[in-house]
């Protein structure tokens, strides 16, 4: 790190209860509060040094254009003209339901607002990270964090990872990019699934239900919940019109594994984002059993371990 240059690496997340929808207000805000964890091993790494020029490497076009416009508002909103050269990558694969725009739009914030040091505190920093992806304003933190709604809606953790460590299993079953952008999945629920609304006024109370099993440490609450809201969200799309199907079979199959290992007895739940991975929570002391159980379903491209963590390092 120097005056003229930094790296960030961000952590992506995932949503334990799920935010799904806009609001309809200015500045990407949420309709709904959201709940996450932080995924120590899934990254992204931006590098932003002052330059003559702007310039972008490391994505396509579609997300160079994305990028490009949310660092022009960024230096707008604090009447700053400096150019910059951004490089980024991600260690995982990208637009593909493990939440690259939540840990890409954190780095890049936290690059800017460190290099060019705006007048910001934690809480902005969210804030303006939200403006580009409504999940990145959560990768700001690591461990168990929360999005608060408001007029200007932003997140705060609520417990480091080393007060609960928890163990992570990210099932990949697409490689590729998923067949419908988060944005433009989230409108068209909004606008045609009749479910929509239910999801929406349901939300204040699984979210209620989260933060206690968090503050308790109660495993099973917690998978309860989770599940329920992950099924709820994924409802609202398979019935708008057209209906937005991300799931693969072996999505279907780690759903009905994870079921039938927890009535057995072993600590684990899922939970899926927008897209047919596939995460899996574990009791550390049994994560072993959950991966020796996922050898047997067909359709997993691979298998990434890692923990609930996730915090923030500036180089």
């Amino acid at each position: 790190m120097s005056d003229t240059s930094v790296t960030v690496s961000a952590a992506a997340n995932i949503a334990l209860i799920k935010y799904w929808g806009k609001s309809g207000e200015a500045g990407n805000q949420p309709a709904t509060a959201s709940l996450s964890i932080g995924l120590e091993h899934l990254r992204t790494t931006t590098s932003v040094t002052l330059s003559g020029q702007d310039s972008i490497e490391g994505l396509d076009d579609k997300a160079t254009s994305r990028l490009a416009g949310f660092v022009d508002d960024f230096r707008d909103q604090f009447n700053i003209r400096q150019p910059v050269s951004i490089t980024t990558e991600n260690n995982f694969p990208t637009a593909s339901g493990l939440a690259s725009s939540a840990s890409g739009f954190a780095a890049v914030t936290l690059a800017l607002t460190h290099l060019l040091q705006p007048d910001l505190d934690d809480r902005g920093k969210s804030r303006i990270a939200r403006r580009g992806s409504g999940s990145a304003a959560r990768s700001i933190f690591g461990g168990y964090v929360q999005v608060v709604l408001s007029d200007d809606s932003y997140a705060e953790p609520i417990m480091p990872a080393s007060k609960w460590p928890l163990d992570v299993l990210v099932a990949v079953t697409q490689e590729d990019s998923k067949s419908m952008g988060s944005s433009e999945a989230m409108q068209l629920t909004a606008a045609t699934s009749p479910v929509y609304d239910n999801w929406v006024a349901s939300h204040a109370a699984d979210m209620e239900i989260a933060r206690v099993a968090i503050r308790d440490r109660d495993f099973l609450r917690l998978a309860e919940v989770s599940e329920h809201n992950c099924l709820k969200m994924h409802g609202t799309m398979m019935t708008s019109r057209p209906p937005v199907l991300y799931w693969k079979p072996a999505t279907i199959a780690i759903i009905h594994l994870a079921q039938q290992l927890r009535a057995g007895g072993t600590r684990v739940f899922f939970t899926i984002d927008a897209g047919a991975q596939v995460k899996l929570i574990c009791e550390p002391n049994d994560t072993q059993t959950v991966i020796r159980a996922l050898e047997s379903v067909e359709g997993i491209s691979r298998l990434i371990e890692t923990r609930v963590g996730g915090d923030p390092i500036i180089q």
